[in-house]
């Protein structure tokens, strides 16, 4: 009608859809490079239990991938052989036992008693799948032309290392012979690894249990004789 001022509608809102939101775990992407190092402990895992389980003559790469639930292709990217992911193995191991090493030591107080319980930790850590893994391996090695001269170095490595650490500990309690020092490390380290392959067979474990107390006797007299008053 003429004469009257026109009501103006306020403008309709017009919602546009977004698109769905995807959950936030799936937006955020692992990277690359540590996608590859939990593939590569997914391995190296998995190779430890198969040693565990299987010995090592079982254990084959292609165990080893299906066991890990990975491609044959992520297999060969982080070890293109069998002894690559023997070695990368190994390694694992003796980072799982310097850290049981450390947990079992730290606490105890004094470093005698410390130094009491060092043939108790390595004992316990035989007793592990890494540690029956790691007998797998030294015997394994043995006889494999490419594993074999590899392992051989890394092992006496570990045990230079070895005698080094004891060494350090036996100077703080006022020991002196480092040559009676050295032989009885290298005495109670062999000594632990063969009883604890007498103790794959359960039937061994009560004889196993005395000679593992002699040893740790021999251990204390060794303290008491050499250490300065």
């Amino acid at each position: 009608m003429a004469g009257k001022t026109a009501i103006r509608k306020p403008p309709v809102k017009v919602r546009v859809k977004s698109a769905p939101r995807k959950a936030a775990h799936a937006r955020a992407r692992v990277p690359n490079v540590e996608r590859s190092a939990l593939t590569r402990l997914r391995l190296v895992e998995a190779t430890v239990q198969c040693l565990y389980e299987l010995g090592y003559h079982q254990t084959s790469t292609v165990v080893v991938t299906q066991r890990a639930k990975v491609s044959r292709g992520a297999m060969l990217h982080h070890f293109p052989s069998k002894a690559d992911l023997m070695m990368a193995t190994m390694d694992h191991i003796r980072g799982k036992r310097g850290e049981a090493h450390r947990k079992h030591l730290e606490k105890i107080t004094t470093e005698r008693e410390q130094f009491l319980q060092l043939i108790d930790v390595l004992w316990e850590e035989f007793q592990t799948p890494t540690g029956v893994a790691r007998i797998e391996l030294m015997l394994g090695s043995r006889n494999d032309p490419e594993l074999g001269p590899r392992f051989s170095k890394l092992n006496l490595e570990l045990e230079v290392i070895h005698k080094e650490l004891i060494w350090s500990r036996a100077q703080r309690l006022g020991i002196r012979n480092r040559k009676k020092v050295d032989a009885f490390t290298q005495l109670y380290a062999a000594a632990v690894r063969g009883l604890a392959i007498d103790a794959l067979w359960p039937q061994s474990m009560p004889d196993i249990k005395g000679a593992i107390a002699l040893l740790k006797e021999a251990q204390l007299n060794l303290l008491e004789t050499l250490a300065e008053k």
